[in-house]
């Protein structure tokens, strides 16, 4: 099964570097890491004419042609458990079922994906809203952001800011203000992981410029933590209960994203390529696949229905084996139909319109597209 590694920037960079190079040669593909999903299965029939979402007839979304090869799709993944819903859909077969064959890329940070889906080298990606996506799609690349892939809110504070554990025990840090000069941990700068730094110290009274950022690997923040290179550090699951259960760091309440943005947090979303984007028949195919799989997820950790099975499709794909520390771990809430919080996303846009890291014109509003969520729900009907 699918082995999440643990890569560095330099190594990040030197993927997405191979991957487009690769692009170039007519004889090499980027190579996958070692899981694909299930076997190659018939694909759907595409329609002659595709329509927008609300406008397309419901047909059977599994409806397949015996004869026609499965589309290949390639998923840029953190290893993260807000992946929760490709890992299902690709463990569970769902993807097979309408003809595609989704294989995983692994990238250190959102950011990291941007160059090979701007390239059409990735079909699918994710991640946070990034000064490097908008000025790609500034630069003419029409990217996408299509779905959730995953926010926080109370019950499910997957993404937050933790800090080191001697630092609380010790009376050293007790208020926001106290972590002035530290050393803050980030899996990128001027992306979301940042803006959420920025938002919580701005509780505290302090900006972004008094604390030092050091750019890690999520998996390398536990690390770092050990050494005491870094005092606090915006972290998601799993590696944040790691650090947790071996008393390095606490999840510290003011860190709490969904606090921090007023109620919920769009910590990541799904973006499509343009190419992806305009073979519509395929991402429709995809997004109902995916859609199935989010909600086996809340059928798990929102209703306990089947966890045990989804525990441990998650133990495949990410890097925690543990099965029972998902009982203690702060899960990502997905959204059962894909919509996503448009008012936290608008606000790590201003942050990066205030910080000059941003200087076009793109809103929120004109780069999501919710055409395939709509086509996904129309086919499977609203989550109950």
């Amino acid at each position: 099964m699918y082995d999440s590694k643990r890569v560095s920037l330099g190594a990040g960079i030197a993927l997405v570097l191979t991957v487009l190079a690769l692009a170039c040669s007519p004889a090499a593909a980027p190579t996958p890491t070692p899981t694909k999903a299930a076997a190659p299965a018939a694909t759907v029939a595409p329609q002659s004419s595709p329509k927008p979402a609300a406008t397309v007839q419901a047909t059977p979304a599994a409806q397949t042609s015996p004869a026609a090869k499965p589309t290949t799709v390639r998923f840029g993944s953190p290893g993260s458990v807000s992946d929760a819903g490709v890992f299902i859909a690709m463990d569970r077969g769902y993807f097979k079922d309408v003809g595609l064959d989704v294989q995983l890329l692994s990238f250190q940070s959102g950011p990291m994906m941007v160059a090979p889906l701007s390239s059409g080298d990735l079909e699918v990606g994710g991640g946070t809203i990034s000064t490097g996506l908008l000025n790609a799609i500034d630069r003419g690349v029409p990217l996408k952001i299509v779905a959730t892939k995953g926010s926080s809110l109370k019950g499910f504070e997957f993404s937050r800011v933790t800090v080191r554990k001697d630092l609380i025990d010790s009376g050293q840090v007790k208020e926001i203000k106290d972590l002035k000069g530290k050393n803050f941990g980030v899996a990128a700068k001027a992306g979301g992981g940042e803006a959420i730094i920025a938002y919580f110290l701005k509780q505290g009274g302090l900006s972004i410029d008094e604390v030092n950022l050091q750019v890690l690997a999520l998996p390398d923040m536990i690390a770092a933590y050990t050494n005491k290179a870094i005092d606090a550090a915006q972290q998601i699951e799993p590696t944040l209960n790691t650090g947790v259960e071996r008393g390095l760091t606490v999840r510290w309440a003011p860190g709490a994203t969904s606090t921090v943005y007023g109620g919920e947090y769009q910590a990541g979303e799904l973006v499509f390529s343009d190419q992806f984007a305009k073979n519509s028949d395929a991402a429709r195919r995809f997004m109902v696949a995916y859609i199935k799989g989010m909600r086996d997820y809340n059928d798990a950790f929102g209703k306990g229905k089947d966890k045990a099975a989804i525990t441990s499709i998650l133990a495949k794909y990410t890097s925690e084996k543990d099965l029972t520390i998902y009982d203690r771990m702060e899960m990502p809430h997905l959204n059962p139909d894909g919509k996503m919080h448009m008012a936290s996303m608008k606000m790590d846009l201003d942050y990066f319109k205030e910080k000059g890291y941003y200087t076009g014109k793109t809103e929120i509003q004109s780069i999501v597209d919710t055409q395939f969520t709509d086509y996904a729900v129309q086919q499977l009907g609203p989550y109950k």
